[in-house]
């Protein structure tokens, strides 16, 4: 049985927390992770139109770091999973032209209480990856139900990330003309596949194929596109890709809906 720390905090909204609630759900407090990881000096860069490997590896092995602390943080507070996971990336600049990225991922620790759960759910199996360890998710409370009710459940949030460095004499050629900036263009187009592979591969490597936890799909994804970088060092396109990957629930799982959930129109009347 998993009981909730006294006076834990929780993102949630009160509509999010009473439609947790009624599966038996609690939040057992807001969990954070976070890594400022070196990416060596803009020196180190070359100039030519390319992938900028050491900032996309930083990028990559701080949201690791900075997953599996928050991931640690769950467990010490006797979680199931994290709900509402936010990743809020920032790069610095140091004296010495040094390249930091800053990551920090935080989310709503959950846990399942049979006491406090309906009658027909007090012996629903945990949601826990076969490791013991608590799932992740950037879906809301509301689509977390959602996507129990039709049978399937969250295993981890999946994230990958490209940036490419824009060789700026290729983007002067275009001062002043009206034209597209090809190199630009084909950069995001390179970064953005380079991405969605890389996404792949390190979601199989973290959950092989055949593994208990291997995910079917990907729900929920949100792509990021943005050019930074100043006068003084080459401008930077950067693509990064957001989703939480899911699994088949168990067959018995009282949790799934007796029929297939439908999906519903709403539509907003405050616009």
């Amino acid at each position: 049985m998993s009981r909730r720390p006294a006076n834990a905090l929780s993102e949630l909204s009160v509509t999010e927390f009473l439609t947790m609630s009624r599966m038996g759900f609690y939040p057992h407090g807001l969990v954070i992770g976070s890594c400022l990881y070196e990416a060596g000096t803009q020196y180190d860069w070359t100039v030519s139109t390319a992938e900028v490997t050491t900032l996309s590896e930083a990028m990559r092995s701080a949201r690791g770091l900075a997953m599996e602390r928050m991931r640690l943080q769950a467990a010490e507070v006797g979680a199931e999973g994290v709900v509402e996971v936010r990743l809020e990336l920032e790069h610095h600049l140091w004296r010495g032209a040094r390249q930091v990225v800053k990551l920090v991922a935080m989310g709503t620790a959950i846990g399942f209480d049979p006491d406090l759960a309906p009658e027909a759910m007090k012996v629903a199996p945990s949601l826990r990856l076969a490791s013991g360890a608590p799932f992740t998710s950037d879906l809301s409370a509301s689509d977390f139900v959602a996507l129990l009710r039709a049978g399937y459940r969250p295993v981890t949030l999946a994230m990958a990330s490209c940036v490419f460095g824009i060789d700026p004499r290729e983007a002067r050629q275009y001062r002043g003309q009206d034209a597209e900036i090809l190199s630009v263009t084909q950069a995001f187009f390179d970064a953005r596949e380079t991405a969605m592979d890389r996404l792949q591969q390190d979601l199989f490597n973290e959950l092989p194929k055949g593994s208990p936890d291997e995910p079917i799909g990907i729900v929920g994804m949100t792509v990021g596109e943005q050019t930074y970088g100043d006068r003084q060092s080459a401008p930077l396109v950067e693509f990064t890709a957001v989703g939480t990957a899911v699994a088949m629930l168990h067959p018995q799982d009282p949790r799934r809906a007796p029929t297939h959930p439908r999906p519903q129109l709403a539509v907003p009347l405050d616009h």
